[in-house]
């Protein structure tokens, strides 16, 4: 009786060392800050605990309107008379990556300090838009052989739009609390970077989360 009791006293540290490996998903919403303009970012993803410390995350990230200069330029002459010509950059960033995260836990796993940093590609589309530009107009109730005048368009002129894909890397941490079976609130702060072309653009993301632990 005695030997059973002391093999269940040995027994019990190890199985509560039993390393706790699973899934989660998580969602986000936030601030793209830096090169451009600040918008709002989004965001989603999913991963698996490899140990109980070490995960690999797989992560979408979207920002609209990030106001990033193009790189086209274009000159167009109008006369002064007419409205000035008013041009309007757009630009999106749609960013796949994957990461690896290394978590903390502390007061029974309920908080989870982690750091991540990782990679991928980052789609960037980015839209020229021109309006009041002077185009050829008929004049009413002129002669035919009459060359058509020219007056300004308050319409929109054409889009020009064009995409790349380039490297993006992505490094920071945040916090995550549980405040119920397995569902966590918490936040995020990072450094992204999008290999774009020749210089490249620099943003820090903040972000609130909520994940949701399996």
């Amino acid at each position: 009786m005695g030997a059973l009791v002391l093999s269940l006293s040995f027994a019990s540290p190890a199985s509560a060392q039993l390393p706790d490996i699973g899934g989660k998903v998580f969602g986000l919403v936030g601030g793209a800050f830096g090169d451009g303009d600040s918008t709002v970012l989004t965001g989603g993803g999913a991963g698996i605990r490899i140990t109980p410390n070490l995960g690999l995350d797989l992560e979408i990230l979207y920002a609209d309107d990030l106001g990033l200069p193009s790189e086209l330029d274009f000159v167009i002459q109008t006369f002064e008379p007419f409205a000035p010509v008013e041009r309007i950059e757009r630009s999106r960033l749609i960013s796949f990556l994957t990461k690896m995260t290394v978590e903390f836990p502390v007061a029974d796993g309920k908080v989870v300090p982690f750091f991540s940093g990782g990679g991928g590609v980052g789609n960037l589309q980015q839209t020229l838009e021109f309006r009041n530009l002077p185009f050829p107009r008929p004049i009413p109730f002129g002669p035919p052989d009459r060359p058509a005048d020219i007056g300004p368009a308050i319409f929109p002129g054409p889009d020009i739009r064009f995409s790349d894909t380039d490297l993006a890397l992505t490094c920071g941490g945040g916090l995550d609390i549980e405040v119920w079976k397995g569902l966590a609130v918490g936040g995020e702060a990072r450094y992204f970077r999008l290999l774009h072309q020749r210089e490249g653009f620099d943003f820090a993301f903040v972000s609130s989360r909520v994940s949701v632990r399996f």
